[in-house]
């Protein structure tokens, strides 16, 4: 297995960064049932979610890891597997993932989706803009 694949939490498939999801349970201050799944696997009691290709943003990468290290976590062991398992893309020199990220924000798309169409039910359109490099 390759540095850079992803496996789902869900189904145990293969998992590409456009389809990924980590979700988790949060109840008040503790988060928990840290999750990286394809968008259809995610467990019905996740009440929080962010989509994996914003995740490999190194700003995204390190609000995501930051904000869940503010929290109370029961089991961090998940959460852990999953800021190892996306470190690799984060860190690659030549972030294809953000690259397409920041190609599709300048032209107000999804990377992925020709624009003019709407991506697929369920998704939702969220403002994306990288900062600070």
């Amino acid at each position: 297995m390759s540095e850079y694949d992803l496996v789902c939490d869900g189904c145990g498939q293969p998992l590409v960064v456009a389809d990924g999801v980590v979700s988790w349970t949060v109840d008040g201050a503790i988060e928990s049932g840290f999750a990286l799944t394809h968008s259809a696997c995610v467990p019905a009691k996740a009440s929080a979610r962010e989509e994996l290709r914003r995740l490999v943003w190194p700003n995204e990468f390190l609000r995501f890891a930051t904000a869940r290290f503010g929290h109370p976590t029961p089991d961090p062991e998940p959460l852990r597997a999953i800021v190892w398992a996306l470190a690799p893309f984060v860190m690659r020199h030549d972030n294809p993932a953000e690259m397409d990220g920041m190609r599709a924000a300048t032209f107000g798309a999804i990377p992925g989706v020709k624009p003019g169409t709407s991506a697929e039910a369920g998704a939702t359109q969220k403002e994306e803009t990288e900062g600070g490099k």
